[in-house]
């Protein structure tokens, strides 16, 4: 952890600041490997102060061994306006995009008239981007969790079943198997209802013949997987087939072409092109995929609007999918690792069609 302080560190002597205050929980973890729900981090120019309240004592002084941890008796930015005013210097660079205005207004009351702050976007998610070996193991890991879930809940898929009842098992399963949580809420679509990319599971109870679509991940360590199969339930039809071919050709091509060096909006073209010459162009709205680590939806963002050059080191998703309202939707998402010459999959479950005979 220490090293990654030392990595931000280092830009701020590059970009002549003083001290970055930090209070997304998430980057609080990464950088310390404490996590809470009420804290802020002050990387000073004497050290590294962790402010946190009573409920959290024991686990940040045992997490985040090289912070001087302050318990805060009221509100964190009370305690830290606390701090001798050397700590802070002249400029104090602050996370523009998590923390609230009205926090703002009362940090920069409570702190000395001589501090300016700063805002900053996406300085800690510019090392975050790039996951180190501990990372990608830990990511393995929960990988493997949601592809032992799916082979487990297969069995489960028959008609009357309900979408809030498969969706119940596969939370389940995923920390019966050791998984500390599910990533997000699970979803589960069927039918119809499959059209909708982030559909809520309901009571509907599944029918034979119909598209089931399944999204879920689980957390390992804190660290995401991100997963989805689209299934038949008893015989598939040719159109079901036909369009599930369609996506997994697309999903097969940008897996094979991505490497490092490969612009994002490159690769999101190359799945997007070939939905889009079979005529479903406008039935697949959403980015091709996107960053997973300490959360499920994190840079880079694998899009045709903007995007960056991919390098070793970043996980991302690659999930294209095409939904026709009345009919439904089919979306298949892996997990990969990029690489200098290609890229790792991460998730092994296969992407062929799977029909589910009754």
């Amino acid at each position: 952890m220490n090293n990654r302080i030392e990595k931000l560190r280092a830009r701020l002597t590059e970009e002549q600041t003083d001290s970055f205050l930090v209070s997304s929980s998430i980057n609080i973890r990464y950088l310390t490997g404490f996590s809470s729900s009420n804290a802020l981090l002050l990387i000073g120019r004497e050290g590294e102060f962790l402010i946190t309240d009573f409920r959290y004592e024991e686990e940040a002084r045992a997490k985040a061994s090289g912070c001087k941890v302050r318990i805060a008796q009221n509100q964190l930015w009370e305690e830290l306006s606390a701090l001798p005013p050397k700590v802070f210097g002249e400029k104090m660079d602050f996370e523009s995009q998590y923390l609230p205005f009205e926090q703002y207004l009362k940090f920069k009351e409570a702190l000395p008239l001589s501090v300016s702050l700063i805002p900053k976007s996406g300085l800690i998610e510019s090392f975050s981007v790039i996951k180190d070996k501990s990372e990608i193991e830990k990511i393995r890991r929960a990988v493997k969790i949601t592809d032992g879930v799916f082979e487990q809940i297969l069995p489960l898929l028959k008609p009357g079943i309900s979408e809030l009842e498969l969706a119940a098992e596969i939370d389940y399963r995923i920390r019966k198997s050791g998984g500390e949580k599910a990533a997000f809420d699970t979803i589960v679509a069927s039918g119809e209802r499959s059209s909708m990319p982030h559909a809520t599971p309901t009571g509907r109870k599944l029918q034979n013949g119909e598209l089931v679509l399944m999204d879920f991940g689980a957390v390992f360590e804190d660290y995401a997987s991100d997963f989805t199969r689209t299934v038949v339930l008893g015989e598939t039809t040719q159109e079901q087939k036909q369009r599930y071919d369609l996506v997994r050709q697309a999903q097969r091509e940008a897996i094979t072409t991505v490497k490092a060096g490969m612009h994002s909006v490159e690769l999101d073209k190359t799945a997007r092109q070939i939905i889009e010459n079979a005529g479903y162009g406008s039935n697949f709205r959403h980015s091709l995929g996107h960053g997973v680590g300490l959360q499920v939806h994190e840079v880079p963002r694998i899009s045709w609007k903007n995007g960056c050059i991919l390098r070793p080191g970043m996980v991302i998703t690659v999930e294209p999918g095409i939904y026709l309202p009345g009919w439904g939707g089919i979306r298949i998402e892996n997990m990969i690792l990029v690489k200098e010459d290609g890229c790792e999959e991460l998730t092994k479950t296969t992407t062929e069609l799977i029909s589910l005979h009754l």
